[in-house]
């Protein structure tokens, strides 16, 4: 073969092996091979997911079969990963996370309070979601009332909402049939909250209008506000107790038990307030939201009873509105399943299932009306009608933690009778000012 012809063979062999290339490398563009970066990305996706358990702490055994139920929908869309809810009774739930939080034994995911939040968040117990919430995965603009402010701090997300609660006046329609009087309505104020209480009250029988117990977020707080006084003044940095208004709400309160249309505080520690009155031995009481299955489930007042607003004072009809929220810890073993789960704790759905269920008010917006109607023998509405007159609870500063831990210790020695209400007040300010000055 000559040279042009062995040039011109080459040449078209060159052209040849080109042609190929470029089919190959076509072809690559629609059927990548397995080891090309783009299917190994859709590999890793469809691979096998290991199988993970988390553990799903709450204290209330009332609202575990719902828990249970939003776990169970969950799984169903992410068979690998199974829920364990625990439940731990209110009075130890607190001492066993405390106990947790420093040995990184905390549950995967579980239940955070408004008054508790600031001591896990500070203490770096929680994971921080703020990027997730950033990234658009969650959109905490979802939920009533801003309740995601609530497990906020220094900037940083924590917790997912997971309902909201308000305080209602519990009544015994039963009792107040007995003795003719209208049941407590809208236009009902302070001032005829104690005149029916007195009427309704046969303490040789056991029997008493209202229980004025010592409480804050199911007690005085309210009647501190609708009188016009403060919890704590709107920026936290100064207590509202010793305020005068504070102060005569207070003594009104405290000046039920005086009269005898209350139990003594002695008896409401013997027995608490609302079992009292499930047992139909108190004609009225406030009391949360959450205790609607609790007291409805007493077979002696089963029926017999309803919820009103609370009444108005002074200047306003005061509520506390608080609101639980759903958070992982931050030393979890499977931190990408439990951001998945905590994400489905704050869905629609999981909010649904809540509400069916009847077991809270969910936090979700536009998912409030089935719980409204779980009970419709109850006038459940009161409670979601009075969101536009509550404050959010008084929780959100480090100073919290350690007034609130003191302020029933100086209240008691009032509602016992040992010191003057006043008296008990402005110890209770001067405690909450050096609170706050010393954890600023």
């Amino acid at each position: 073969m000559g040279k042009r012809n062995k040039f011109s063979f080459m040449l078209a062999t060159v052209f040849i092996v080109i042609a190929l290339f470029a089919a190959a490398c076509s072809s690559n563009t629609n059927n990548s091979p397995d080891n090309s970066p783009n299917n190994n990305a859709g590999k890793s996706t469809d691979a096998p997911k290991k199988n993970v358990t988390l553990t799903y702490s709450i204290w209330d055994k009332i609202q575990q079969p719902a828990m249970e139920a939003i776990a169970k929908e969950f799984t169903a869309e992410n068979p690998h990963i199974k829920i364990k809810v625990e439940v731990i009774p209110w009075g130890d739930y607190w001492t066993k996370m405390s106990a947790a939080a420093p040995s990184g034994t905390l549950p995967d995911v579980f239940w955070m309070h408004g008054g508790q939040f600031v001591k896990y968040a500070s203490g770096n117990f929680l994971e921080p979601i703020t990027s997730k919430v950033q990234a658009g995965e969650i959109d905490l603009n979802n939920y009533a009332a801003d309740l995601a402010s609530i497990y906020t701090l220094n900037g940083e997300n924590y917790g997912v909402p997971k309902d909201f609660d308000t305080i209602g006046l519990a009544y015994n329609k039963e009792l107040f049939d007995q003795a003719n009087i209208p049941y407590p309505d809208d236009t009902w104020d302070y001032a005829k909250l104690a005149e029916v209480a007195k009427q309704l009250s046969q303490p040789d029988k056991g029997i008493y209008g209202f229980g004025a117990k010592l409480d804050t977020q199911t007690g005085y707080w309210n009647d501190i506000l609708a009188n016009g006084g403060s919890i704590l003044s709107a920026d936290l940095s100064k207590s509202g107790y010793d305020d005068p208004a504070s102060i005569e709400a207070l003594k009104a309160r405290y000046q039920m038990i005086l009269d005898g249309a209350s139990p003594t505080h002695q008896q409401m520690t013997d027995t608490e307030a609302t079992e009292m009155f499930k047992s139909g031995r108190l004609a009225m009481i406030f009391d949360g939201s959450w205790r609607i299955s609790d007291i409805d489930s007493s077979e002696i007042i089963n029926g017999k009873w309803d919820w009103a607003k609370l009444p108005t004072g002074k200047e306003k009809r005061g509520n506390i509105i608080n609101g639980l929220g759903n958070v992982m810890s931050a030393k979890g073993k499977n931190k990408e399943e439990a951001w998945l789960f905590l994400n489905f704790l704050g869905s629609q759905k999981a909010a649904e299932i809540t509400a069916e269920m009847g077991a809270a008010i969910p936090a979700f917006n536009g998912t409030q009306d089935a719980w409204l109607t779980s009970r419709p023998h109850l006038n459940l509405q009161v409670f979601t009608e009075q969101v536009a007159d509550a404050i959010p609870y008084p929780s959100g500063s480090e100073s919290y933690p350690v007034w609130f831990a003191k302020e029933p210790e100086i209240m008691s020695q009032a509602w016992g009778g040992a010191i003057a209400v006043e008296e008990a007040a402005k110890k209770v300010a001067e405690m909450m000012n050096q609170a706050i000055a010393e954890t600023k």
